[in-house]
């Protein structure tokens, strides 16, 4: 069975969530336990294996993917897909599940008070430059903002997380967000960053992991490289 990362999210009881760990699961080697992306490099029936018992698990007919690119592409699911070229999506099919796949990037989770939609995000350090979080957003119009609930699920933490000072840079407003180190480069906290772009918009109601991807039981691209991909995942329930 594909173990559960275990987080409290107060939201509609209508709405399931589930983000997995790599304790369990069909994958193998370097992929070993439950990855869930095609595209990494391992054989395609593991990775079948592991959604397929997520479907079971949870009794969902599909799951949507994305192929995630780093862009600030949001797309509407109105019916059934296996991948969409986005890297954020929602939806208010209660036929249709969203799932966002990570290994160091921050999963975002979103619904609103009454549980009539539901939405998923793929935010690293590319995605919030381009601004993917007010994208999605602003795709709400008769919503209030201080009706959505954000979950950040987990992500590679700050002191694991070096970057250049090109990308410093590029966070100016942001900048008590990162921390310079002895190289020069700078320690970037993804997750705070996410929270504040949040916040800014009007969204306060987000609970955030305090999980790392780099040292707990997660995938993650910066400690492995060669590696899999976590899923977080949302749905109707029936």
């Amino acid at each position: 069975m594909i173990t559960e990362y275990k987080i409290n999210w107060a939201i509609p009881e209508n709405i399931g969530y589930f983000i997995s760990t790599n304790k369990t699961g069909n994958s193998k080697g370097k992929y070993k336990h439950a990855n869930f992306s095609n595209q990494v490099g391992e054989d395609s029936k593991n990775v079948e294996s592991n959604i397929n018992e997520l479907k079971t698990l949870h009794g969902l007919n599909d799951i949507t993917f994305m192929n995630q690119t780093h862009s600030n592409t949001v797309l509407k699911v109105s019916r059934e897909y296996t991948h969409l070229d986005c890297d954020a999506m929602f939806t208010e099919d209660k036929t249709i599940s969203c799932a966002v796949l990570t290994a160091d990037c921050i999963p975002i989770l979103v619904t609103e008070s009454s549980g009539r939609m539901i939405g998923c995000i793929h935010a690293g350090w590319r995605g919030l430059q381009l601004k993917i979080i007010e994208n999605f957003f602003s795709k709400f119009k008769s919503i209030s903002k201080s009706n959505f609930r954000v979950l950040l699920g987990p992500c590679i933490s700050a002191q694991n997380y070096e970057v250049s000072d090109e990308i410093f840079c590029q966070f100016s407003s942001y900048s008590d967000r990162f921390r310079k180190n002895k190289s020069g480069n700078y320690y970037m906290d993804l997750r705070y960053i996410a929270c504040d772009i949040l916040n800014e918009l009007g969204i306060t109601n987000v609970t955030i992991s305090k999980s790392c991807t780099y040292n707990d039981n997660f995938y993650s691209y910066r400690k492995d490289k060669t590696t899999g991909r976590f899923v977080s995942l949302i749905w109707f329930k029936k």
